[in-house]
Parts: structure tokens; C-alpha cells; sequence
């Protein structure tokens, strides 16, 4: 349409250059006209014999050069004649071609509104056939809740046919490996034996690939871990796996996963860089050393980043999060939250996330269980910083648990420090099926109710200090929680810390 009105306006500059070069034309034509009847008329006053006798030929001389002044004056209006008539041919056929275009992208134009008015009747009729499964793109940008919460055309109808695909795949799978049996059979057993250590660094690529070929094909996942990724493949070279997927890339460092990213040609990075960050136990002295002698910035130091966090940074799509120091740009974000309840969901978005996720945890059958709260201890006993009291709180709180009829293997005991830890294990051993461990080691995991026992050594609040200096631990131990988040420690302490503070207040809505 742009095009068209261009074009207009084209043609209308074009009609008004046609119009003045038209006007010059008749203008110089009239010149000609006039030129000519001059000359004409000045041919008639030609002298005559006895004139030019009487004037010694000074008449005659006279007359002939007004004459050649006449001619030239013709010839002068005449190329002016002829310039004009060029314009007007000029500006006929600009005129020509701008009514072609306008001609041909009017037609163009008309077919692509029917072609517009036909999607528009497939849009109609999708919309109608999909109803909440249909994307509305005009309200999306109003509402954020309702576009994340959404899952666009996969409605129940498509849902089984991409499951039919999958099952009818497995099964052409399944007649493949039965039509090649014996093959099959021999490059699976050299596949073992890769996997057993078997197979010498020397055996022949083309054989290797076979047999790695044929365990993905029964097998299209393997999943290991970064330790053991240089042992597992170490028969393959560049880009020999097609898909590498690095989940809880937030807590991987970047040297651990350079060797499995160099072996495939595309890498899937999935990671939060709000929870637990890499754990580095190269001193960061020597850090900042090899730093310095490679002189690189300090964003690149082991300890101070993930792969999360150098995949986000050439993200392409992504978001801006406030951060607790500085802005933190997270590549294609995950918004919508489905595994805890409202507490703790309000706790991770405001303490790391700034509000940005989006509620999405389904109705839950409710229970008998008081809600989330925050137990408060108060004591100067300390052993270190596990805290005798807060054992007991724990302890009592358990049994409670316990007597209400949720599942021991329901319940989670964590705590930020390994001194506490140790403590809460020994409690365990006193309930079949209760697990404990640090906050480090639960991320990934979930349970119904977690017990979050803080600690902390009264007399060293450096601790406090730490556990506080960034969301992660908070993030993740509240995350952790699905149904109930129950702190014990010392309220007025840890509130006085950041984040703890935020924790403080949404436990003691409840």
C-alpha cells in the first residue's frame, strides 16, 4: 500500500512534468511560427537590381545579413522545438512506466488481500477450533501473565498426533533394528566395549562411529557428567555428537564443559545463574595469577563464572534482571514457576528474580499442615554453628510432621553450613526415610516440606555474612520447598541480613 501512494505521488509529479513540457513545446513551436514569418516577410523586401546598383550592392549586403540573422535566430528555435518534443517523449514514457507499475502493483495488491482475506478465514476458523490453545497476539503485550501462562497451538488434538509421530518413529526404530539384526547386534557390542575401556585410542574412527551410531540410535540420550564426559567419548573428535544438553549449567564451570562443547555441533546451555553458582577449588589467588598472566578480565576467572552465565552473554534473546549489585542480562528466561506453592514462590521471585517470574503452580489438594513459617531460636548455646536448640525445634517439628501423616521420604533437612549438616544426618537416622544435606547438594531436588535450619555461630557472624552475600542459597533453599518452607534460627539475627530479610517478612504473613 506504501508503494502504491508512493507511486501516486510519482505519477502526479510525472502528469505536471508532462503538462510543462508540453507547454514549452507549443511555446517554442509559436517562436518557430514567428521566426518563420519574419524571415518571410523579410524575404519580400528583397532589393532590387537597380537598389542595389544605386547603393553600390550596400542594400543587398544589408538585407542579407538581417536574412542570415533571421535564419540563424530559426535554427536556434527549431533545436529549441526539438528539445522540448524530447521532454514531452520523455515525460510521456516516465508517465508510460509509472502507470505500468502502479497497473502491476495494483494487481499484486489485489491478490495479496485475497490472499490476506484467506488466511484471515484460516486465522478465523484455527481461533474458533483452538479456543484458549490460540495466541492473542493483540493482548499479549498487556498481559504477561496470560502470554506466559499460555501454550499456544498445542491444543489436546495436536498433542496426540505429535504422540503418534513419536510412537510411530520408535516403531519404524524398532523394524529397522530387527531387519538389521546381526549389524546391529555386532556395532552394539563394540559399543560396550568402548564404554567398558575396552577399545584402544587407535581403533579406526569410521569403526568407532558405527558403533557410537548404533548406541544412539537404540539410545538417543545419554546423560553423564562432566568428570566422566573426557573417559566416555574420548574416541571423538570436533563436532562428532550431534545435540550436547548441559543442564544445571549454572553450577557448571566453564573448563569443565569446554571438552564436551568442542565434541558437538550444538549445544542446548540450561541453567539458572540465581542458584547455586560453580564450586572452584583452585585458590582464587591463583585465579587472579593465571588471570593477570593471560590478561584477561575478570569476569572470566573460573570462580566467578558459569556456563550459564557466558552462554547468556552472547544470548541473543533475554532479559534484564536488577541484580543485587549490578544488572544481569539471563538469555531466553523460563518465566513461568509450577513447582511451589505461593510462599516460597513470592520468596525466590523477590529475593533473586525481581519479580519477574510469572505463578504457575496448578490447584493443589490443600493440607493439614501449618503454613510456612519462620521458628524463631533464640540461645548463646553454640557448638560451632550448629545450635543444640535449634536441633530440638527441628526434631519436635519432624514428629509433628510425621504424626499428621506426611511421608518421611516428604520431608527435607538443609542447612547452609556442613558443621550443621553433620548434626542434622544424626537426627535423621531417628526417622526411616528423612534426608538431609547442605543446601548444595538438594539443588535439582524437590520435597512436599523442607526444614530450613540456619545455624550460625553466634560469636563468628561472618557466616550470616556470607549466606547472605548473594540470593543463591535463599533462592534455592526456598525453591527446594513445594509445599511447606519451615526456617528455624534466630529471626531477628538473620533478618538483619539481606535477603533474610525479605525471607523474614513473607513467613511472617502466614
Amino acid at each position: 500500500m506504501l508503494e502504491l501512494q508512493q507511486l501516486g505521488a510519482q505519477q502526479l509529479r510525472a502528469l505536471e512534468q508532462c503538462k510543462l513540457q508540453k507547454v514549452g513545446q507549443k511555446l517554442a513551436g509559436d517562436v518557430v511560427n514567428e521566426k518563420q514569418g519574419k524571415r518571410l516577410e523579410h524575404r519580400h523586401f528583397r532589393p532590387g537590381l537597380v537598389e542595389i546598383v544605386l547603393t553600390l550592392g550596400r542594400a543587398f549586403r544589408e538585407w542579407r545579413e538581417h536574412d542570415k540573422t533571421l535564419e540563424a535566430a530559426i535554427r536556434i528555435s527549431e533545436a529549441k522545438l526539438e528539445e522540448e518534443q524530447r521532454g514531452v517523449a520523455t515525460a510521456l514514457s516516465t508517465l508510460e512506466d509509472i502507470e505500468a507499475s502502479i497497473a502491476k502493483r495494483s494487481c499484486e495488491l489485489e491478490e495479496k488481500r485475497e490472499a490476506l482475506a484467506c488466511i484471515e478465514a484460516e486465522l478465523s476458523k484455527a481461533k474458533d477450533q483452538l479456543g484458549q490453545y490460540f495466541p492473542e497476539l493483540e493482548t499479549w503485550g498487556r498481559e504477561e501473565t496470560q502470554r506466559e501462562l499460555s501454550s499456544p497451538w498445542s491444543d489436546p488434538v495436536w498433542n496426540e498426533a505429535r504422540s503418534k509421530v513419536f510412537l510411530s518413529a520408535l516403531a519404524l526404530h524398532k523394524a529397522f533394528i530387527e531387519a538389521n539384526a546381526d549389524t546391529m547386534r555386532k556395532n552394539l557390542q563394540g559399543a560396550m566395549d568402548i564404554l567398558a575401556g575396552g577399545v584402544p585410542d587407535r581403533a579406526p574412527a569410521e569403526g568407532v562411529a558405527a558403533a557410537w551410531s548404533a548406541l544412539f540410535f537404540v539410545v538417543p540420550v545419554i546423560s553423564t557428567t562432566f568428570a566422566s564426559f573426557d573417559r566416555l567419548f574420548s574416541h571423538l573428535c570436533k563436532e562428532a555428537l550431534g545435540w550436547l544438553m548441559i543442564d544445571e549449567a549454572g553450577q557448571a564451570a566453564p573448563q569443565t564443559a569446554a571438552g564436551a562443547i568442542w565434541r558437538a555441533r550444538r549445544t542446548v546451555v540450561v541453567g539458572d545463574p540465581l542458584q547455586l553458582e560453580p564450586v572452584v577449588t583452585i585458590p582464587m589467588t591463583l585465579q587472579q595469577s593465571l588471570r593477570q598472566y593471560y590478561r584477561t578480565e575478570e569476569t572470566w576467572l573460573p570462580g566467578k563464572t558459569s556456563v550459564q552465565q557466558l552462554a547468556d552473554r552472547v544470548s541473543r534473546w533475554g532479559t534484564l534482571l536488577e541484580g543485587f549489585d549490578e544488572p544481569i542480562w539471563v538469555g531466553a528466561p523460563l518465566r513461568v514457576h509450577r513447582r511451589c506453592d505461593r510462599t516460597m514462590f513470592d520468596i525466590s521471585n523477590k529475593v533473586a528474580y525481581d519479580g519477574l517470574m510469572v505463578f504457575g503452580t496448578p490447584e493443589r489438594q490443600k493440607l493439614d499442615l501449618q503454613p510456612s513459617t519462620w521458628l524463631s531460636v533464640v540461645s548463646n548455646e553454640a557448638e560451632g554453628h550448629w545450635i543444640p536448640e535449634e536441633g530440638v525445634l527441628a526434631e519436635s517439628l519432624i514428629t509433628e510432621l510425621l504424626t499428621t501423616g506426611v511421608p518421611a521420604s516428604e520431608v527435607f533437612l538443609i542447612s547452609p553450613f556442613r558443621a550443621v549438616v553433620k548434626r542434622l544426618r544424626q537426627l535423621a537416622t531417628r526417622f526411616e526415610g528423612i534426608q538431609a544435606g547442605t543446601i548444595h547438594t538438594v539443588q535439582g531436588k524437590e520435597a512436599n516440606v523442607v526444614i530450613l535450619v540456619l545455624g550460625g555461630d553466634p560469636r563468628r557472624p561472618g557466616a550470616k555474612k556470607w549466606a547472605s552475600s548473594k540470593p543463591n542459597l535463599l533462592n534455592v533453599a526456598a525453591s527446594r520447598a513445594m509445599r511447606r518452607l519451615y526456617v528455624v534460627g534466630n529471626q531477628e539475627e538473620w533478618s538483619s541480613y539481606r535477603f533474610f530479610s525479605t525471607a523474614s517478612s513473607e513467613l511472617n504473613k502466614q
